[in-house]
């Protein structure tokens, strides 16, 4: 009996299945013929705990999967903290593995590839309605080598294979979980600084549900962590820097200054860049924000001001950010349009999403800045798909997830 096969058996209760045994050896030997041996002792970790045990056997359910999987140099350079931290690990894998079928998902940046992960953990995803996982995003650059993007240490796929239902993206680095603000703005996006300093000296009410009170935070505080679903289109630097002038004079007047930001901002929904094109959003202002996308680019209008996307979903634990390369300086608000949008994005945050293709993919095909490729959308069966409860795999004793966790591991 060849060595893989009595791993998997160690690892399986007697009540496994055939074909899940068939499968997890399969899928074992399919990762060390890559050259990813690391990734079975990662898989009897995950395989100790429920919730590894529920992300494995979401992967050996016969539904299409990717997992981004670390190389052995990347879980060898992976944090102690992380690797030594069965909790954290399973989080962190679990930001690794992305169902459903992206085959035909070839986006070149700034058109994205996004998609929901198995990532739920309420301790570091905080996006509206509490029942959506987080999202990682991945495209396409110049250098024709697919990256994982809002990562500090540049994630490419090295290699690609694949087995059964799953394919492996073979990944130079340990995904990272996307952090909040104060931490993404000094370590993946200097460009923001400005922006963040204003956003430290203006106001916003917060309603406090545990106590029924409502008090004032920075709106720098809001957004890093006080929103749950939110869209920021931050200006960088040299977009502040040239708005300074008219910024400095309205220095006076708090209200104003208050709806030039609110209008960068629509709160209650985390917007990604592909379902914006095309459409109209209402700010937290009450105003619109209208959405174009031509071969230039994907542009943001609010008032009579129009500004680029230059760097689209830096994603964060409770929104999503798009860096834009003016000040959406408009100064209008309309409370009763800000009061009904805010109501309907707290609506449509109770529907647990059902996503079944790659989020917003076809709305971005026709961008084709200079240097990049327009995406085929294809027949994509979907970047989503509903997950049965923890309960329900647990239930269900498959433990048979620890081989898979060999593979799965992952490796993700």
């Amino acid at each position: 009996m060849k060595a893989s096969t009595l791993l998997f058996n160690s690892l399986l209760p007697a009540a496994a299945v055939a074909q899940n045994i068939t499968f997890l050896t399969g899928f074992l030997q399919t990762l060390q013929g890559a050259g990813l041996t690391q990734l079975a002792t990662v898989a009897t970790q995950l395989n100790s705990s429920s919730v590894g045990q529920y992300l494995l056997a979401n992967i050996s359910n016969g539904s299409p999967h990717i997992l981004f999987a670390p190389n052995n140099e990347a879980l060898s350079n992976a944090p102690k903290n992380i690797t030594g931290d069965l909790g954290r690990l399973t989080d962190v894998f679990g930001y690794h593995i992305v169902p459903g079928n992206f085959s035909n998902s070839v986006t070149r940046y700034p058109n994205v590839t996004l998609g929901r992960t198995l990532l739920t953990d309420p301790a570091l995803v905080h996006l509206e309605g509490g029942n959506k996982a987080q999202v990682l995003a991945w495209a396409q650059r110049a250098d024709n080598r697919t990256h994982v993007l809002n990562q500090r240490n540049d994630s490419t796929v090295v290699n690609v294979t694949s087995f059964g239902n799953l394919t492996v993206f073979i990944v130079d680095h340990l995904l990272e979980i996307p952090q909040d603000f104060n931490t993404t703005v000094p370590t993946n996006n200097e460009s923001l600084s400005a922006i963040q300093t204003v956003l430290g000296n203006v106001q916003t009410p917060i309603f406090d549900a545990t106590n029924n009170q409502t008090s004032n935070v920075t709106l720098l505080d809001a957004i890093n962590s006080q929103w749950h679903g939110f869209t920021f289109f931050a200006p960088n630097n040299d977009a502040v820097q040239s708005a300074m002038s008219t910024i400095q004079g309205l220095a006076g007047n708090a209200t104003a200054v208050q709806n030039v930001l609110y209008n960068h901002i629509i709160n209650g929904s985390t917007v990604y860049s592909p379902v914006l094109a095309g459409q109209n959003f209402t700010s937290t202002a009450g105003e619109d924000l209208g959405f174009t996308i031509n071969s230039t680019g994907q542009y943001v209008t609010s008032g009579n001001i129009t500004a680029r996307i230059v760097q689209p979903n830096v994603l964060l634990p409770n929104g999503v950010i798009h860096v834009i390369d003016k000040v959406l300086l408009n100064t209008q608000a309309d409370s009763s349009a800000a009061s009904s949008a805010i109501a309907s994005a707290t609506s449509a945050a109770a529907v647990t999403p059902t996503e079944t293709q790659p989020i917003g993919f076809s709305q971005t095909q026709s961008l084709n800045p200079s240097g990049s490729a327009t995406g085929t959308s294809g027949n994509n069966s979907g970047a989503i798909t509903l997950l049965p409860s923890l309960d329900a795999f647990v239930g269900l004793g498959l433990s048979v997830v620890a081989a898979l966790v060999g593979g799965v591991l992952t490796i993700v």
